[in-house]
């Protein structure tokens, strides 16, 4: 599970802890680091899987983070404690006094409570590609809202998405509502305990599986995520990027073999997650923290260099000798010879999509309003937007953002380049022309308040980047919907059943863009259209 919750800016920079005489170093050998070698050199040996187990336990039991999934009581710590805080006269006094503390009082009934599988399956989903600060409180609410296989299987599509709303990746969200499902209608309710079971339900891969089988149900199983390859492409130098297939081959290999002998494999596979997440950072490892230094080679190379040891040790690339280094980058993990960062390489990003979006904001006053209310409305400034309506299309079950609430969404073009707002006001006539009744449109009607270009906004996802220009459509009246638009997927909503069906990430932005009361109206009704193909143009005269 991807646990990047510290700040990058908050921790040492790696030169920062690099000395002459560094009680991190580790003996060197020269013949160690060639980088002409063999894949036998990145191999554990069983002191060495001994070493990590021991060590690693000992540091996470000492210093893992407090989270509701391990069934920690709250407050809960998202980051987590380090090794090598230095502890002034006070502290040390401090610590003896809460320790005596301790001693002294009551049993408390506040500790760990027993974790259920299915929370187990919950958080490593909602951890995927997501900081654990940011999990902990979906977490809470969906658990509260959803406490077993059984609710969550019987709980509709509206209900899932909107309270998974905001953390994005929303096939998640379908995937495991689709495996809650599947479990009590093949495992009566109950979440099987081996991997090859575990990989027969919608949404549980390689890495869920061993997640659940070893956190949940205590199976030396291994696991594998983005923490954990490059704890591995460190601990053993290996000179290739997180998603070189040898190298995540090699990754199960040498988790399957630490995890293979160890008495609690899951709380090993989280120590290693864990220590990716908090301590070997991409950016900035702590490494005088680092429970595992002793057989880290990264490490190992970092202080033979600093300690200028001659770099004739270092022989000439072969390119077919180890199977799993990528010899094709090998200047770039050869090079940078000061810092355990080089390994491992930084995975070559492919360009995402850019496309240019048209966002019409179309709200009106509430048809519930006080006769006072309704007879003020003149001006946009006589309601408050508690008492609008916003026009909301939901999008299609699959792709993205699948099942969410939006603003009208219209795509302009593939790039960058947002237009100027005359020709995305025209992309918003004809989308709106198809949606409203043409009473609402004519030039004759006085039925908005206001219409304007409200900014900009750029929204990145996974693999695609949305620039978005936005205005805003207020009508003085709630204008009624073509017979052809009336669905479940076009609605208007208060902000409160907004809040209901959850706002994504991006409405959030867009809505908060829009309200902004710093923001200056220039304009109250923007200029009629002047495209003479069109009978009916939205903008009123």
């Amino acid at each position: 599970m991807p646990r990047n919750s510290s700040s990058a800016a908050s921790q040492p920079d790696i030169e920062d802890l690099i000395k002459s005489e560094d009680s991190d170093a580790v003996a060197y050998n020269p013949k160690r680091f060639p980088t002409h070698h063999k894949a036998v050199r990145h191999d554990f040996q069983s002191p060495e899987l001994l070493a990590i187990r021991t060590e690693l336990l000992e540091w996470y039991d000492a210093h893992r983070r407090k989270l509701p999934w391990r069934g920690d009581p709250p407050p809960y710590l998202t980051t987590a404690t380090h090794t090598s805080q230095k502890k002034s006269t006070e502290d040390v006094a401090a610590g003896k006094k809460r320790d005596l503390d301790e001693f002294m009082k009551a049993p408390s009934f506040n500790e760990a409570r027993k974790v259920a599988p299915y929370e187990t399956w919950v958080s490593e989903i909602m951890l995927q590609q997501t900081r654990v600060d940011t999990v902990v409180e979906y977490f809470l609410r969906w658990i509260d809202r959803f406490p077993t296989v059984a609710a969550l299987a019987e709980a509709n599509e509206d209900d899932v998405n909107a309270l998974w709303a905001g953390l994005g990746y929303y096939r998640r969200a379908r995937m495991l509502h689709a495996g809650a499902k599947y479990v009590m209608e093949k495992y009566e309710g109950e979440l099987p305990s081996t991997v090859d079971q575990l990989l027969t339900i919608p949404g549980i891969g390689p890495y869920t599986a061993g997640a659940i089988a070893s956190i949940a149900f205590g199976n030396r199983e291994p696991l594998v995520d983005g923490n954990v390859i490059r704890v591995m492409a460190r601990i053993r130098a290996v000179g290739a990027d997180p998603k070189n297939k040898q190298l995540i081959k090699f990754s199960w290999k040498a988790a399957s073999e630490l995890v293979g002998e160890c008495d609690r494999p899951g709380a090993l596979n989280q120590a290693l997650m864990e220590l990716g997440a908090t301590i070997c950072t991409v950016q900035n490892p702590q490494c005088s923290d680092c429970p595992v230094k002793s057989v880290c080679l990264a490490l190992e190379e970092r202080n033979a260099v600093k300690l200028k040891c001659e770099s004739s040790t270092f022989a000439k690339v072969s390119a077919d000798e180890c199977s799993i280094c990528d010899y094709t980058r090998v200047m770039e993990w050869d090079r940078n010879l000061i810092e355990v960062t080089k390994y491992p390489l930084k995975a070559k990003k492919n360009d995402s999509k850019q496309e240019v979006i048209c966002i019409a904001v179309v709200s009106a006053p509430a048809e519930d309003l006080t006769a006072p209310k309704r007879k003020a409305a003149n001006s946009i400034d006589d309601t408050s937007p508690s008492d609008w309506k916003f026009l909301m299309s939901k999008r299609p079950k699959g792709g993205l953002l699948a099942g969410q609430w939006e603003f009208l969404h219209t795509k302009m073009s593939d790039g960058n380049t947002i237009p100027p707002y005359s020709k995305r006001k025209a992309f918003t006539d004809t989308r709106l022309m198809g949606l409203l009744e043409n009473a609402a449109l004519s030039r004759s009607s006085r039925s908005i308040n206001e219409r304007r270009d409200v900014g900009e906004l750029t929204h990145i996802f996974s693999h695609v980047k949305h620039h978005m220009g936005i205005e805003h459509v207020h009508f003085k009246s709630k204008p009624q919907l073509v017979p052809g638009a009336k669905s479940e997927e076009m609605r208007w909503l208060t902000s409160a059943e907004m809040r209901q069906f959850g706002l994504t990430t991006g409405v959030k932005k867009i809505l908060h863009l829009v309200l902004d009361p710093t923001k200056t109206r220039t304009s109250r009704v923007s200029p009629p259209m002047s495209t003479k193909s069109t009978k009916y143009a939205f903008s009123p005269t």
